[in-house]
């Protein structure tokens, strides 16, 4: 027993393989509440909750989790013999000594911390952001895990999705999806609009309600800018129908032989003679 009394020094703070046990003890027992806490959950109560509230509540319990854990390292911290209100004191020094390397982890933890409180995404919300268009599955302390319809897992840091723009298409009860195109002044606009609102009635999970409609979004030096509108009830179909469209739309304007204009970038060159 005499080697639990045993102290060491560290920089001026003494130690003592009794506390540094006991600090180790704080944060195992807290593990431990973790765990079964989150069984609980997982077991009990989530099963019988809908998908949105699961969700919900998953975030609600992400938090409980880091908040056990800050409580349960400052009580270890305090049963180790280190002095937390030093440990304050020097914070902002601490900060700047550690450099870039863990400012970037500390935005995407706070970042995680401000998701799960607003909540503008929770596990379940099929979201669009950075070109990625997935299901979230998980909020960590770091990464969002997004899992797309083809398979792919892309993890994307937590402060990406508060600074880059960001769609949520489970907000609402339907989806709404955009097919934009570029028609030449050639083209009659209502003919392109009677081919694109006849190809959403031959989809039957495009609803009726909201209508399809297109619209004439810009009229450019040589084309014109258009947009189908059209919305599906069931979000894991957006892709799918996405795709499904642009399909119908290239076979229908090779039938009636309506061409998209062809982008150029001019170059002049200056030759000295």
């Amino acid at each position: 027993m005499e080697f639990l009394n045993y102290t060491f020094k560290i920089g001026n703070t003494e130690f003592t393989v009794a506390a540094i046990l006991a600090g180790i003890l704080v944060l195992l027992i807290a593990y431990i509440i973790n765990k079964l806490i989150k069984r609980f959950f997982t077991k009990r109560l989530f099963p019988k909750l809908e998908k949105e509230k699961e969700g919900v509540a998953k975030s609600y319990l992400r938090i409980l989790s880091y908040i056990i854990f800050i409580i349960a390292l400052l009580i270890a911290m305090k049963s180790a013999g280190i002095e937390i209100s030093y440990l304050f004191a020097g914070g902002a020094a601490l900060l700047v000594g550690i450099g870039f390397g863990i400012q970037n982890i500390v935005n995407n933890f706070i970042s995680g911390i401000i998701l799960l409180f607003e909540k503008p995404i929770k596990e379940g919300d099929l979201i669009e952001v950075d070109g990625v268009l997935g299901t979230v599955t998980s909020i960590s302390t770091r990464s969002t895990r997004i899992d797309t319809i083809s398979g792919i897992t892309f993890f994307i840091p937590n402060s990406k999705l508060l600074e880059n723009k960001l769609i949520n298409r489970s907000h609402t009860l339907y989806t709404e999806i955009e097919i934009p195109l570029i028609i030449s002044y050639d083209t009659d606009f209502e003919k392109i609009k009677e081919i694109l609102l006849g190809i959403t009635k031959e989809i039957d999970i495009i609803k009726d309600e909201p209508e399809s409609s297109v619209s004439l979004r810009e009229l450019a030096d040589s084309y014109m800018k258009v947009k189908l509108f059209v919305w599906i009830e069931d979000q894991r179909k957006y892709a799918f129908v996405r795709s499904k469209l642009n399909q119908r739309i290239l076979q229908e304007f090779r039938k009636h032989n309506i061409k998209f204009p062809v982008m150029k970038n001019e170059v002049s060159i200056s030759q000295q003679g």
